[in-house]
C-alpha cells in the first residue's frame, strides 16, 4: 500500500518519540544558531550564497535531488542519528541591515534516524518539518520561536536521501516579510512509487524579518547540554553520494559569498553555481 495514503499526523506519537530520543541521548538536542560569515571553501556548513542583488522577492526556493544515495559514515560533535537540510539567511544582514528585526528565520528539514544505525538504504526514521527563529546578534544567540508539534508525519519512513529522493524549502515573502516556510520530502519506495510529505509552516508576525540571502547545507544537530554548552553537530557520509540544488525565484537569482551560517556541518562539497541572473535555472552540485 502506497504510505501517502495512510500516514497520519499523531501529535501524541511525535511527542512520544521526540521524549525517548531526548531521554536516550540525555542531553537537549537543539538546532544550531548562526555563526559568523568565514569560510573559505564551499564545503560542510559553508556554502556559497544566492541572492537577489537586492531585489525584494515574493518567494524563493532550494530543491535538492539526490542523484546517487548518499548514506551516513558517522556522526560527530553532536547529536547523533541526525540528518538535516538548512536553509539559511545570511547572519551579518539579519544584524546589521537598516529595515531588519534582528530575528533570523531558519526553514530546515530534519530526519532522525530510529533503525539501521548509522543511516542508508535500509535505515527507517522519523521526519520533522521545522521552522526556527533566533535572535543571533548576542552570544550566545537566544532562540525566540519553533512551529510546535506536529513536526511531520508520525509512522517511520525510509531512508530520504537514496537516489532520486527530492527535498524541497520554499520562503513565501509578503509585504516585504517572510510569512510562509513550506517544505517538502519525496521519497522513491518500491516499484518506482514515490512518497510525497509536505507542510507549510505560517510565522507569527512578531518573529518576522525580510528576506536576505542565504545557503544550504546539508549539516547534523548540534547538542545543548544543560550547562548551556553547545555542542557542533556534524554528519560524515560515505563517498560516492552526489546531488544538485537548484533554485527558484520570481526574481534573477546570482551567486553571493561564501558564508558559514550555521554552527553544523558535513563533509559535502558543492560547485560554484551555474546559470546566475536567471530565476529558475540556477543550480548547483553537490557531492560526498
Amino acid at each position: 500500500m502506497n504510505m501517502a495514503g495512510k500516514i497520519r499526523i499523531s501529535v501524541v506519537i511525535v511527542l512520544l518519540t521526540i521524549l525517548v530520543i531526548l531521554t536516550a541521548l540525555t542531553v537537549l538536542p537543539r538546532h544550531a544558531a548562526a555563526q559568523s560569515n568565514s569560510c573559505t571553501e564551499a564545503i560542510g556548513g559553508c556554502n556559497y550564497e544566492f541572492t537577489t542583488n537586492g531585489v525584494t522577492p515574493s518567494f524563493v526556493s532550494a530543491f535538492a535531488l539526490i542523484t546517487n544515495t548518499m548514506t551516513v559514515q558517522t556522526y560527530s560533535g553532536g547529536s547523533p542519528g541526525w540528518v538535516t537540510l538548512q536553509y539559511n539567511p545570511d547572519v551579518n544582514m539579519v544584524c546589521s541591515n537598516l529595515g531588519s528585526t534582528g530575528n533570523w528565520v531558519q526553514g530546515a528539514i530534519e530526519y532522525y534516524v530510529a533503525s539501521g544505525y548509522p543511516g542508508g538504504p535500509s535505515s527507517t526514521g522519523y521526519l520533522y518539518f521545522t521552522v526556527w527563529v533566533f535572535y543571533p546578534c548576542t552570544s550566545p544567540p537566544e532562540e525566540l520561536w519553533v512551529n510546535p508539534p506536529p513536526y511531520g508525519p508520525s509512522e517511520p519512513i525510509p531512508w530520504p536521501l537514496a537516489s532520486n529522493a527530492q527535498w524541497y524549502i520554499a520562503y513565501e515573502v509578503s509585504n516585504g516579510l517572510i510569512s510562509e516556510v513550506c517544505e517538502e520530502v519525496e521519497i522513491p519506495i518500491a516499484y518506482e512509487v514515490y512518497d510525497t510529505l509536505y507542510t507549510c509552516i505560517s510565522i507569527p508576525s512578531q518573529y518576522t524579518n525580510r528576506w536576505y540571502r542565504s545557503n544550504v547545507v546539508w549539516a547534523g544537530v548540534s547538542l545543548l547540554y544543560p550547562n548551556e554548552t553547545l555542542v557542533r553537530g556534524f554528519v560524515n557520509f560515505n563517498p560516492g553520494g552526489s546531488g544538485e540544488f537548484q533554485f527558484c525565484s520570481n526574481v534573477n537569482l546570482y551567486q553571493g559569498p561564501l558564508a558559514n551560517n550555521t554552527l553544523e556541518g558535513s563533509n559535502v562539497i558543492y560547485t560554484q553555481m551555474y546559470n546566475q541572473g536567471t530565476t529558475c535555472n540556477m543550480y548547483q552540485d553537490f557531492q560526498t
